[in-house]
């Protein structure tokens, strides 16, 4: 190994052993319990007790995590409201990281959608009235403009690997929620952790408050972000490229992930600074990738080949523009021409079929644009608008995908027109929170005949003892986080996410038997998490985009090193 590589591997590894080594404090008493990086609670041993003026302040046992687990479930599985479960988890979060990550990972299925989709929704909405300071992110605004890379020194460390921002304008199927969207950072984050490893204390969550154009928030005494309309234009840019720069010089070779950006923004964000840091969107790489694997992995159960499909993309938002782009590229690698493979893709939005004349429609969804001529004499609605109903009539697709948040679009009509082309459609509903969802899997099913393949964006209960697949983006963006960290990967190409993506596909149980559910379980997904870091690590090394490794070998010395789990270490004092 080349000495330049070997220190730099040594320092990641180095790096990311916190957690694993015994750690060192000054701190004692409450200011110690009150250090959620570092409270043990009850865990504490009883020597920790005497040398960090602990005892009076804990009760006598000296109990082990797994019984602070139990306890901890015990009290959630009381409480019968997700909001009030939210704040019960968020609790833990707040006071005890280790707890914190260690009930989330032994109760999965139960507690990751209380502190991700679909409950951190409802969360965000209400953020006005349960905000507590500290909050434990950052929130850099307008205000600060000129002074960021200040105040980003100010408010992070030398160890952070990623930053997860947003400037909250497209949260979920909710909209613009100003300074509330640093939960969803929050949660996202929380999953990096869960389903990959990442050390929490290497991560950093960032809202960007420019304002917001929520009436509701503007006009709330309570509200704690800027009461003014969103920076728009010039101004706006300019303050997206002063945070790039400051994330540049204060956390240097971090990996920016970016949240819950607008439909007019988001992708020429990532597209302007995907080359100056590490950068990766989730909601369009991420639901791209997520996506495109349950495709990937219905065509390969049924034996057949994406080039053969025809797809319509209902949305055309960030996310329905997102994940045309992933499958565009895929259809190319199955020997497409980039012409012959937009002609395999419609995409609708609000105006209807998306043509090269629609207007009010972002660039990205204008480059899926149809030839006018292709729908002449295709029925039209009063308003001349060629409708979801319209399009699959005269389409027939084999897979249809909604981004749309219009909750029931997916009616037994449009699924019936399906059916009578297809046996098995494949029929992703993905919008979320779940009450948006395009259609319900039970109906689906009920009007194929159990023939379709489902997958959904929220968690929705077995039909029948049939499992429903969830295409939740925790299947691939914690690996691809993870990775960038670990190897210290300088830049999140395309060929990265779709190696991640293609072994998420090869997970998917209905990639072998197309009966079985076209995503994994959530209880799957930590393990899916390595495997997906494993395909992407491989290919940075490949790609010669990881600083801390060369060979194979060392990137799985990369990752070994860097994987976080959740348990107590000793404390010793600090001299």
């Amino acid at each position: 190994m080349p000495e330049t590589v070997r220190t730099m591997v040594l320092l990641s590894t180095e790096t990311a052993l916190v957690g694993k080594a015994p750690r060192q404090t000054e701190l004692r008493g409450l200011e110690l319990l009150r250090q959620p990086a570092l409270n043990k609670g009850t865990a504490f041993s009883a020597e920790e007790r005497r040398i960090f003026a602990l005892e009076g302040l804990l009760p006598a046992q000296c109990e082990r995590l797994d019984q602070q687990v139990e306890r901890c479930w015990q009290a959630f599985q009381s409480i019968n409201q997700p909001l009030e479960q939210f704040t019960f988890v968020d609790g833990l979060r707040r006071s005890n990281v280790v707890l914190f990550h260690a009930f989330l990972r032994t109760h999965l299925e139960a507690v990751l959608p209380v502190v991700y989709t679909p409950t951190v929704g409802a969360v965000i909405q209400r953020f006005s009235q349960t905000y507590r300071t500290p909050q434990d992110g950052l929130f850099l605004n307008a205000s600060q403009a000129g002074r960021l890379e200040q105040v980003l020194r100010t408010g992070s460390n030398a160890g952070i690997g990623l930053v997860q921002v947003t400037d909250a304008e497209g949260i979920l199927g909710i909209g613009d929620q100003g300074v509330g969207g640093i939960h969803i950072c929050q949660g996202k984050l929380a999953v990096y952790t869960l389903c990959a490893g990442l050390n929490p204390e290497s991560v950093l969550p960032v809202v960007l408050d420019v304002g917001t154009n929520r009436e509701s928030l503007l006009n709330d005494p309570l509200y704690p972000g800027l009461r003014q309309p969103r920076l728009q234009g010039a101004a706006y840019a300019a303050f997206i490229d002063e945070f790039v720069e400051a994330v540049a010089a204060v956390l240097p070779g971090a990996c920016l992930h970016w949240e819950d950006f607008g439909r007019n923004t988001a992708k020429t964000i990532l597209d302007r600074y995907r080359n100056r840091l590490p950068s990766f969107n989730d909601d369009i790489q991420g639901t791209s990738g997520v996506a495109s694997a349950a495709v990937l992995a219905g065509c390969q159960g049924l034996g057949q080949q994406l080039k053969d499909q025809r797809i319509v993309i209902f949305g055309a938002g960030t996310a329905g523009c997102g994940i045309a782009e992933g499958l565009l590229r895929l259809l190319q690698a199955e020997g497409l021409s980039a012409c012959e493979a937009r002609q395999r893709i419609w995409a609708v939005d609000r105006c209807g079929l998306v043509t090269r004349e629609s207007v009010d429609v972002s660039p990205a969804a204008l480059e899926l644009g149809r030839d006018p001529a292709e729908t002449e004499g295709w029925p039209r609605s009063s308003s001349g608008v060629m409708d979801l109903q319209t399009v699959v009539d005269q389409v027939k697709p084999t897979v249809l995908i909604g981004t749309s948040t219009v909750a029931g679009a997916f009616s037994q009509p449009v699924v019936e027109s399906m059916l009578s082309a297809c046996e098995h459609p494949i029929i992703l509903p993905l919008s979320n929170p779940t009450h948006l969802a395009e259609a319900a899997p039970a109906d689906v099913w009920r009007w194929t005949s159990g023939r379709a393949l489902v997958a959904t964006g929220s968690p929705f209960k077995p039909v029948n003892g049939r499992v429903v697949g969830q295409c939740n983006n925790c299947f691939l963006f914690p690996g691809l986080g993870f990775a960038a960290v670990a190897l210290g990967i300088t830049r999140m190409t395309d060929a990265l996410i779709d190696s991640g993506l293609h072994a998420l596909a090869q997970q998917i149980p209905a990639s072998r038997d197309p009966s079985e559910a076209l995503m994994p379980a959530l209880c799957d997904a930590p393990r899916i998490g390595r495997v997906v870091a494993d395909a992407v690590a491989m290919e940075a090394v490949e790609a010669g985009l990881a600083r801390f490794a060369r060979t194979p070998d060392e990137a799985m010395q990369c990752l070994d090193a860097a994987e976080w789990t959740p348990t107590y270490q000793p404390l010793i004092e600090k001299v």
